[in-house]
């Protein structure tokens, strides 16, 4: 029996799916794939997408004289192309693009774009550092609250 899905097997192929929000941060991957360790990720890049903002998460519309910088990785299984469309909800949708590597090497790919009214969006990138801190300032936060109410 094959480890990993085959082309022909609910037509699942293995494939890399290109990641330039929150899915850059390989302990919030892991969590989303239910994996115990992180998962290995690509530097990447994809042309042809802009970046723009819904709240503080971005998404990709089409833009075809920009790039969008992130991390590639390789989806391995149905399930785990699953809890990925699952935590980007229905206010994304999966396109096919040209994923970079550097040195020449490309691949074709997915990439998780706005299935939404572009209304809704403003201009603006992702910083996946300053995501980090933030979400460290809102549990140093959320724990300090909770011990004063310990008390």
């Amino acid at each position: 029996m094959a480890e990993f899905p085959t082309a022909e097997q609910d037509g699942f192929r293995v494939e890399y799916y290109f990641f330039y929000g929150t899915l850059m941060d390989r302990t919030v991957l892991a969590s989303v794939l239910q994996q115990p360790h992180r998962p290995e990720v690509y530097t990447a890049r994809i042309r042809g997408w802009q970046c723009r903002m819904w709240g503080d998460y971005p998404t990709l519309v089409h833009g075809p004289d920009y790039t969008v910088s992130g991390v590639a990785y390789e989806v391995r299984s149905l399930r785990d192309r699953d809890r990925l469309i699952v935590y980007e909800t229905d206010a994304y949708s999966l396109a096919n693009c040209l994923i970079e590597f550097g040195h020449g090497r490309s691949v074709q790919g997915k990439t998780f774009v706005w299935n939404n009214d572009t209304e809704l969006l403003r201009p603006g990138t992702f910083d996946l550092k300053d995501w980090l801190l933030k979400q460290k300032e809102f549990e140093v936060h959320l724990h300090s609250s909770y011990s004063v109410l310990s008390l």
